[in-house]
């Protein structure tokens, strides 16, 4: 699927933060699902750089896939729904996980973008375990 909105141009870009940052509004906002280390929105071109650049230099290998499943909006308001995959650097094993990303545009670019995320899924995965472990053994208790 070839993306035609702003969040979609945005996840389509993810793992190329210079990619990323071209379509940014200076004085964009950044906010993510509030069970994350992340301040709620990270504020300013400089800070969602730092993100985006220690999710791919720290956190993931860039050489990650964007699966649009769902894209809906125009230039001004717009929202994806996708699945990311992606390696771990500090293990090595895969992550797959389905996201929602909302971006609001204006003539400077994307100004602010709320996206959210199975956080759960993160940490199982970082575990080496299935998506799903950790709610199955919390409900087993």
């Amino acid at each position: 699927m070839t993306a035609t909105t702003p969040a979609g141009r945005l996840v389509s870009a993810f793992g190329d933060v210079a990619k990323m940052a071209a379509l940014y509004a200076p004085e964009i906002a950044w906010s993510l699902s509030a069970s994350l280390p992340y301040p709620r929105p990270m504020q300013g071109r400089e800070a969602v750089l730092a993100f985006n650049r220690s999710v791919w230099e720290e956190v993931y290998f860039p050489d990650c896939s964007v699966e649009i499943l769902d894209e809906l909006g125009d230039e001004r308001l717009s929202a994806v729904r996708f699945v990311y995959r992606a390696t771990y650097r500090a293990s090595g094993l895969p992550y797959e996980n389905e996201y929602t990303l909302f971006a609001r545009s204006g003539p400077d670019g994307i100004s602010e973008v709320f996206e959210a995320l199975d956080t759960l899924a993160i940490f199982d995965q970082m575990r080496g375990e299935e998506k799903g472990t950790a709610f199955a053994r919390l409900s087993a208790s």
